[in-house]
């Protein structure tokens, strides 16, 4: 049974990662005062909750979001427009203070993929729908962040903790 901060802490996350997406499909931004509220709960839960080291909850939102910064500067320099907003960039510097430093690069792959598949059935769907049309990359993120820290605040460990766990489980017997 989940501690009463743990539900907390879950209930918080998972009211901001909606918000996030609905207001990035809806407007197509992530607003500011959103990004500061998940980054000061994310630095709230790290210091409460022992999930995540608050230093690798500020390294990962210095990491993660540069590492984005570096991804929006070589699109930009690649294709000549943006390909990823600035909502994104500070989101994911953001919610990885919820992940922590394990779960930055987890939480870009849930995104990343799960944005694949969406584009792949969409134009499967719709053979109008092209790579011209703009995708909120938001939802997607918000995906990925709720699904690693979610498993962290619900097993009390970090992500890679709960790695290692599972890959050294045997699968029968």
């Amino acid at each position: 049974m989940l501690a009463m901060s743990h539900s907390i802490a879950l209930g918080i996350l998972l009211l901001l990662m909606a918000y996030v997406a609905i207001i990035d499909i809806k407007f197509m931004i992530i607003p500011d005062p959103v990004n500061a509220a998940i980054f000061l709960t994310g630095m709230a839960a790290s210091l409460a909750l022992a999930v995540v080291n608050p230093l690798s909850a500020l390294c990962a939102s210095v990491l993660g979001g540069g590492f984005l910064v570096l991804i929006q500067g070589a699109f930009r320099a690649y294709r000549g427009y943006d390909g990823l907003g600035w909502g994104d960039v500070k989101f994911v510097a953001a919610a990885a203070t919820w992940t922590g430093l394990e779960g930055v690069p987890l939480t870009l792959l849930i995104a990343s993929v799960s944005a694949l598949v969406y584009v792949g059935v969409r134009q499967t769907l719709d053979r109008r729908f092209n790579m011209h049309h703009r995708v909120p990359f938001g939802p997607f993120l918000a995906l990925g962040a709720t699904s690693i820290a979610g498993l962290q605040i619900l097993f009390g460990r970090s992500v890679a903790d709960i790695m290692e766990i599972w890959m050294l489980t045997p699968l029968f017997g």
